[in-house]
């Protein structure tokens, strides 16, 4: 009797075990609430070494005389989840003129900014012990002359990438206006890359990476994969910014030197057709190596989104698949919108992106999560982030914290009536923060290494002139993996959980089985 009654409790110990592993699992799937940050919109992040994250955006307020004042607002999470007070940390100016910015931490303790002020693109950089006084921000350095969207990363050597939109008088590319552009795209901006080695106290020199004339490039992102290639995507075609030009295709160029070489352009045209084209492109490094892009086409006639994979660097691509139970909204709702891919240190991949859960649905827009398993090539259900009926979401912006876990921003525009009394003509629009945690130990953190100068000696890099690559032969990707069905691979994700629970258990039977010989 008493040998049943222990079999009874480790079988019931065991099961409950599994649950509790397989329940933290899953918890560690929750978006918290998200959390006002404060007026404003065009939001960017980072995260340093110690863990702390960085982010800013475009506040803009009126004046007593009704201009309109342009500058980059800055706040700080620390590790315990508070958040330092935000300040006005640049001053761009007068006019309205859109405040773009993106930002990067590098390992002696700096936080750097790429903005745009007035139309030209600037840095800036401040020690993050301090970046919370506006005083403590260092001298603009002029990076473009004219230009729109930008994009800035820091390299593992502290090396900072700026990719940016803009118009450059270059020898051999400008006409007298100081652009390459025919009437059909007349002053579209082209495509622009350089890099600072001493933490944006100098530049390099201006790297085209697209310069068409009768095309604009749009949406521009820089971003590294684990193994240190660089990635940029942008879209080719349509110009917002001047309202010309027609949408394209989607682009990607990679450079495995630190940005001293660029490939030739990769591009996906969605199968050429002459109706719709590509846009909203972004990319992703999977966990094998290969490369996944993500885009919807430029019409409200298909309005599903797609993704292509490579595993040889771009040269071949999969057929193009829609994603299920997701659709974007209308084009002329995400004109200047875009997507946000990400792959953590599980494999699992994540897709933020604004859209609806079906063509009919009458409701706003809403922020989805889309994980994405590529050993099963298996999309789960959206996760819903956010939905307000008073305000629609935009420009998702998603980092990974030290535990797999996930920090996320994005901006609201009010669909109500304009606030009285207010001095703010941003009320209506409104950032927003939301974290997921973590299902992985947290990395150390890594202390700061501050130094007068990180590379004395800036190296001017190779100027390279691409040419478009007509789109490859499309193959289906074979990974070489096995395939797991969705069930095998959520017991994979806990399997270090189950083997000490089978672990556990197996002692208490053997030890069972010797009470009863005895």
């Amino acid at each position: 009797m008493m040998t049943r009654r222990i079999l009874l409790f480790v079988f019931i110990f065991c099961v409950g075990g599994l649950l509790v592993v397989d329940a933290q699992n899953t918890t560690a799937g929750r978006w918290t609430t998200p959390q006002f940050l404060g007026d404003g919109w065009w939001q960017s992040m980072t995260l340093d070494q110690e863990g702390e994250l960085h982010v800013g955006w475009y506040g803009s307020q009126r004046a007593e005389d009704g201009s309109d004042i342009d500058q980059l607002i800055y706040t700080m999470r620390k590790l315990d989840g508070s958040w330092t007070p935000q300040v006005d940390a640049i001053y761009t100016g007068l006019g309205g003129f859109t405040v773009r910015n993106a930002l990067a931490a590098t390992s002696d303790g700096v936080i750097h900014v790429l903005f745009r002020a007035g139309t030209a693109h600037y840095s800036s950089s401040a020690a993050i012990v301090g970046a919370s006084e506006a005083a403590n921000w260092s001298e603009w350095r002029q990076v473009s002359d004219t230009g729109y969207y930008l994009s800035l990363i820091s390299d593992k050597n502290d090396v900072l990438h700026a990719v940016f939109s803009g118009s450059a008088f270059l020898p051999g590319l400008a006409t007298e206006e100081g652009r390459q552009e025919s009437s059909a795209c007349f002053l579209c901006y082209n495509l622009f890359y350089r890099r600072s080695m001493d933490g944006g106290q100098t530049w390099g020199d201006l790297a085209p990476l697209s310069t068409e004339p009768n095309t604009g490039s749009d949406r521009v992102k820089i971003q590294q994969g684990p193994n240190g290639r660089l990635y940029i995507t942008w879209d080719e075609g349509l110009d917002w910014y001047t309202g010309r030009g027609q949408a394209l295709d989607v682009r990607m160029v990679y450079s495995d030197d630190s940005g001293l070489t660029w490939s030739k352009p990769v591009i996906l045209d969605g199968g050429d057709h002459p109706d719709r084209r590509p846009i909203q492109g972004t990319l992703t490094e999977l966990q094998n190596g290969s490369i996944m892009m993500v885009w919807r086409y430029s019409t409200d006639s298909d309005r599903n989104i797609y993704y292509q994979i490579s595993n040889n660097s771009g040269e071949t691509w999969t057929e193009p698949t829609s994603i299920p139970r997701i659709f974007a909204r209308s084009v002329n709702e995400s004109t200047l919108d875009h997507y946000t891919l990400l792959t953590d240190r599980l494999g699992t991949v994540h897709l933020f992106m604004v859209g609806q859960s079906t063509l009919t649905s009458t409701t706003n827009a809403q922020l989805y999560d889309i994980t994405y398993r590529p050993q099963a090539d298996f999309w789960r259900s959206p996760q819903r982030i956010y939905y307000s009926p008073d305000e629609e979401p935009e420009w998702p912006e998603a980092v990974f914290g030290l535990g797999n876990d996930i920090h996320l921003t994005f901006f609201t525009r009010g669909l109500r009536e304009n606030v009285q009394g207010t001095q703010n003509n941003t009320a209506q629009l409104r950032v927003y923060y939301s974290y997921l945690t973590g299902n992985l130990p947290a990395a150390p953190t890594v202390e700061f290494r501050p130094t007068e100068t990180m590379f004395p000696t800036p190296t001017v890099f190779q100027n390279i002139d691409p040419s478009p690559t007509p789109l490859p032969t499309l193959e289906k990707f074979d990974p070489g993996l096995t395939i797991y069905s969705y069930d095998n691979y959520a017991a994979q994700t806990v399997l270090g959980g189950m083997f000490l629970a089978a672990l556990f258990c197996g002692g208490v039977l053997l030890l069972v089985r010797f009470i009863r010989r005895r």
